[in-house]
This record gives C-alpha cells, structure tokens and sequence, in this order.
C-alpha cells in the first residue's frame, strides 16, 4: 500500500469491521481504489458502517429510501465514509475535500424527485453524526495519549469535511432542479403547444408529460405581470395566484405552463362543468395581487375545449390591455368587447363612420357618448341611466338630445351600428 507512512494515523489502519463485511454498494474500481490506499480492512470497516449509517438516516428521513432511491443513496453513503476515511488519512486541504460523485448522483435523484433541500441536507447531518459517533468509538479502544490528540483532530476534520459537502451538495441540488424544471417545462410546452395548434395529442401522452387529464371541462386564466421581473419569485408569484384561482374555483386539478418572461398559461378542470357562479365570484373571493393581472376564458369539454378556452383567455387579457376591466378579466363579460375590437384599426374605421362629430375626443364628446351608451343599455330609460351614472335624470335627457344631434339622425328601433360604435369608442378611445 502506499498510505503507511509513519506520520500516517496508525489507527486509522488497524480499523476492522465487526464480522465478515457486507458485499460493497460501491463500483469494484471505486472500492479497489480505496483498499490501495487504506488496506481491506478500513475499507471492510466502512462498508459495515456505511450500511447502518443509511439505515439510519433513513429511518429519520425516510425519502432517502423512496422508491428508486435508497440503492444509489446507499451507494452515496459509502462512497463518503471511504472519502472520509482517506481524508483523516492524508488531511487535505478543505478547500481540496472531496464530494463523493456517488453523492452527487444521489443528490440529483432526489432534486429530481421533489425531496425538499432540507430534508437532504438533513441526511447529510444525521450521516457525519453517526460516523463522528463510530470513528470515537474506535478510538476509545487506543491509548490514552493517542485519544486524547486524535479526538479533536477527527471532530475538527469531519466537521469540515461536512459543511464542504453540504455546501456542494446544496449547489447541485439547486441546479439539477434548475435543469430538470426547465426540461419538464419544455416537454409540457412542446405538447401545449400541439394542443393549442389543434394537432392531436393521445390522452395517455398528456397524461403523462403534463400530469393533467384532457377527458374533463377546463378554464383557461392567462396571468401577467406588466413588469416581468427576471428572477425566479416573479413566476413564483405568477405561479400561486394561478393556484389560488383554481383553488377559490374547486377546480380538480391545475395545470401551469411558463410562456415568457411575465407570463403564464394555467388550466383548472373539473369532472363536470363547474357552474358560472363560482367563476363569476373569483374577483371577490381571491385577494388581488397587484400588479399581477389574469384573464380568464370560458370552460369547455375535453381537448378543443383546452384550446377554445385558453383563446378566450387571450382574448380577454387583450381587452385587459384597454385597461377598463378589473384585476381578473372575465372572456365572458368582455366577449362582445373582444369581437367588436379583434382588428383595432377596422374597429376604428366602423366608428367613426357611424358616429361622425359624436367620435371627437374631448371630454365634454366623451360624456355624452358614455350617456348614449348607457342610456341604450339601459332599455333607453332615462331613469335607469340617470341611477347608474349617478346624476339627474333631466341630465341624461339633455345630454341624449345633444349626442342624437352631433350623430345627425334620430335613434332606429333597434341602432344596433350604433349601440356597437359607442362600444368601439369606450374600449379603444376616439378615433
């Protein structure tokens, strides 16, 4: 071997495990690799320690032993026992102390699986506890002088060792979330996408990649912020408000999709269609967000319905943009809106032919337009029109009279051209 120099740790060396060593979790390359430097016998005592050091840490966090995870931690776990061991052995410097790749690999499968970062970070803990315990145990077989000077030198070295690898450990599991988010949101984009597109889309293959059943009634929101911040916590704040929503709407299910900076495409769904009422209340029951906005479309069947409704949500977050709705723009309060204003510039053109002087923009134009409109929404009654904008009914009288003059023709039976102008006028301005 070529770790017996007589500066090295004699104890170390003499390490032994306690009966016939369990079989190696470890690659063979990696286990010869550590016999050459330490000798069969500390490597036959990490290997006993390692396998009741991971049932340990299991017991006390027990996703270390999910489904799929508890080899490779396994695996991790003597890997670091092995890196501890030479580490007391040649007492690197901290900065060069080694992080197992078995750690690491382990690391990731864990970020992968969602498993909290303090949950690992605990195993990692718990892990250094147990083997600080057994290497202080097999120094209370040595002689007084020898315990005494080793004690504090194996306290001082496993605790930096530890934080070294916490530290790392922490890095990578922050990136590999990083990664797999943006791989698993590719994936779902990609087939929202084809979804959106009218492409066909197999139900198990949905089901699979967006964790999202196609075969229900879904509501479409389109959730913006009109400053996207580039950091993280602005999509998580885009991210919660879509939870809320569907939440507040006793949706089945969400679906949420990233669709730029500032921007994300969320669906709830039911197994029936939910009734208008809990989608009508939404404004009031959840709590407004500023300046985050969201739009909502209207619920439909299956995959069509996914597309048609995620539309309406377009739609309505376009006639958000006039800004003349709430903080939630409902597709089904503005739909008429977003079909009278789907080309502006023709929009513009219709009102102003059928408004002529009344399309000026002045204030004193703009009162009596809003007057006109609201007196025709309201039956032609001046009393209704007078209680809804609050001041005297004579004034609605007055005021008709004045916007009928500047049209240049009495009102027809039904002046559906220009109940739809005064629409135009209100949403997109004079022309």
């Amino acid at each position: 071997m070529s770790m017996t120099a007589s500066s090295a740790p004699s104890w170390l060396l003499r390490l032994r495990p306690s009966g016939p060593p369990p079989e190696p979790a470890c690659a063979p390359e990696t286990v010869a690799a550590a016999q050459e430097r330490l000798g069969a016998g500390p490597v036959g005592w990490a290997v006993e320690v390692a396998r009741e050091m991971a049932a340990h840490i299991v017991r006390q966090v027990p996703e270390h032993g999910g489904p799929g995870a508890y080899v490779p931690f396994q695996r991790a776990v003597e890997a670091t026992v092995l890196i501890a061991l030479r580490g007391l052995l040649t007492e690197p410097e901290p900065a060069a102390a080694l992080v197992a790749p078995e750690a690491v690999a382990s690391n990731s499968q864990l970020a992968r699986q969602n498993v909290p970062l303090d949950r690992v970070l605990r195993g990692v803990r718990l892990g250094h506890a147990w083997l600080h315990g057994r290497l202080l145990e097999a120094l209370g077989e040595e002689p007084e002088d020898v315990r005494a000077l080793e004690t504090h030198r194996v306290s001082e070295l496993l605790f930096v060792y530890a934080d070294v690898q916490a530290s790392r450990l922490a890095e990578e599991y922050v990136a590999e979330r990083e990664r797999w988010r943006r791989g698993t949101e590719a994936a779902r984009r990609r087939v929202v996408t084809d979804l959106l597109a009218g492409r066909a889309v197999g139900g198990s293959v949905a089901a699979r990649t967006l964790g999202y059943d196609l075969a229900r009634h879904h509501a479409a929101f389109v959730i913006t912020s009109p400053s996207p911040d580039p950091s993280d916590d602005s999509g998580d704040a885009l991210r919660q408000l879509a939870a809320d929503l569907s939440r507040a709407a006793g949706a089945e299910n969400l679906l949420t999709v990233t669709a730029g900076s500032g921007e994300l495409w969320a669906w709830a769904c039911w197994p029936a269609a939910p009734p208008r009422h809990a989608l009508a209340q939404l404004p009031r029951r959840v709590r407004e967000r500023r300046p985050l906005r969201a739009a909502l479309g209207p619920v439909g069947y299956g995959a069509e319905g996914f597309r048609r409704s995620h539309r309406g949500a377009r739609e309505a977050e376009r006639v958000a943009r006039l800004g003349r709705t709430g903080w939630l723009c409902d597709y089904a309060e503005v739909s008429t809106a977003a079909l009278l204003t789907a080309d502006p510039e023709h929009a513009r053109w219709f009102a102003a032919r059928v408004l002529g002087p009344l399309a000026a923009d002045d204030p004193r134009t703009r009162e009596l337009r809003e007057t006109l409109r609201v007196y025709l929404a309201e039956g032609r009654s001046p009393q209704n029109a007078a209680e809804h904008l609050f001041i005297a009914r004579n004034t609605v009288t007055y005021r008709v009279r004045r916007a009928i003059d500047l049209l240049g023709s009495p009102l027809g039976p039904d002046c559906l051209e220009v109940r739809l102008a005064l629409e135009i006028a209100r949403l997109l301005g004079a022309t």
